[in-house]
């Protein structure tokens, strides 16, 4: 039996077909940052951060022009808002498409949107100033 720590989860990994883009998108509409670039004769991936703590998104993208199948086994990629409808906003204005109504689910706000190449995003607010909006 191993005493080492298991694995330390850090980051979700999204395929695109526009890494320029979808970099852009996620700049713009959730303030990550472009931290780092992975680039090889095959693939490349763009590691976006956010605060310091929060899980990394890698954005990668093959670069011999493959289809791209974002299929329908996956749960959406989830933001933690503290401002529901200025996230929700800039999201919108950076080019996600809105999926449904924002709801209220006891005391969280959510909303889910689309980003422009079809991946899933839920942006949740939780607790009293969720219930307040």
């Amino acid at each position: 039996m191993s005493t080492t720590e298991p694995a330390l989860f850090t980051f979700v990994k999204l395929t695109v077909a526009d890494i320029d883009a979808a970099t852009a998108f996620f700049e713009s509409g959730f303030g990550l940052t472009h931290a780092d670039t992975v680039d090889t004769p095959t693939f490349r991936e763009h590691v976006m951060t956010g605060a310091k703590g929060s899980t990394t998104i890698v954005l990668f993208h093959w670069k011999d022009g493959r289809a791209i199948d974002t299929g329908n086994g996956y749960g959406p990629v989830g933001m933690i808002s503290r401002d529901l409808d200025a996230d929700l906003a800039r999201a919108l204005s950076a080019g996600a498409k809105q999926k449904g109504e924002t709801v209220q689910f006891g005391p969280a706000r959510i909303a889910f949107v689309r980003a422009p190449e079809g991946h899933e995003i839920e942006i949740m607010q939780m607790g009293a100033a969720a219930t307040a909006g």
